[in-house]
């Protein structure tokens, strides 16, 4: 944890992992059984097509059918794009104990979500949730203007030129720490968010 709460006025969140469980592309247990790859060894597989779909380079089916294309398997009624997009999407959670909080903290500070996610989670959540409920702005790696990925510099630069505001007078939560560290070389104030627990003791002193 690096903050000093006198100098932040503005605070960006990750999505994935800090204001929800993470959604897992490969959750469909029926595309690990047929591969006897677990969700890890089946991103490693397919990284370049995986980064590619985090960027916007493709929508929900044609992502499914180059996973399936890659693999060689043919589409069936256990695998095909509604049926691996669904075990994906009925993977994430969110945590309403820190969404409760983040509204809280958008009364005093100006609230952004910086998230490398797909266009197919993306768009989920928004149909899902009030995000402007929690966020001033939203940006998302799949977005057409932003195309890249956390911790490549230009994506937290994009999200600071949206908000009108300095890397040093923003604190930012990611529970990855690669992510976390690039921030800090930029000049962000920093909290590494490891559980909700701690999370909402370590930031309670902003409010």
């Amino acid at each position: 944890m690096m903050f000093d709460k006198e100098k932040i006025t503005t605070i960006i969140f990750d999505w994935s992992g800090v204001c929800c469980k993470e959604g897992e592309p490969f959750a469909s247990l029926d595309l690990q059984e047929k591969l006897s790859m677990n969700p890890e060894q089946i991103a490693d597989e397919v990284r370049e097509i995986y980064y590619g779909y985090y960027k916007g380079n493709y929508n929900r089916d044609t992502f499914w059918r180059a996973i399936l294309d890659h693999f060689g398997l043919p589409e069936d009624k256990r695998l095909n794009p509604e049926t691996l997009s669904h075990a994906y999407l009925s993977s994430y959670a969110p945590y309403p104990e820190v969404l409760e909080f983040i509204e809280k903290l958008k009364k005093k500070y100006q609230i952004g979500l910086l998230s490398n996610l797909t266009p197919e989670m993306r768009d989920h959540i928004q149909t899902r949730h009030v995000m402007k409920q929690y966020f001033d702005v939203e940006v998302y790696s799949c977005d057409p203007d932003v195309a890249d990925i956390k911790p490549n510099a230009h994506v937290y630069e994009i999200i600071l030129k949206k908000m009108k505001t300095q890397a040093s007078a923003t604190l930012f939560v990611d529970d990855s720490l690669k992510n976390v560290v690039a921030a800090e070389a930029l000049g962000f104030q920093t909290i590494h968010f490891k559980n909700v627990a701690e999370f909402l003791h370590d930031i309670a002193i902003l409010l």
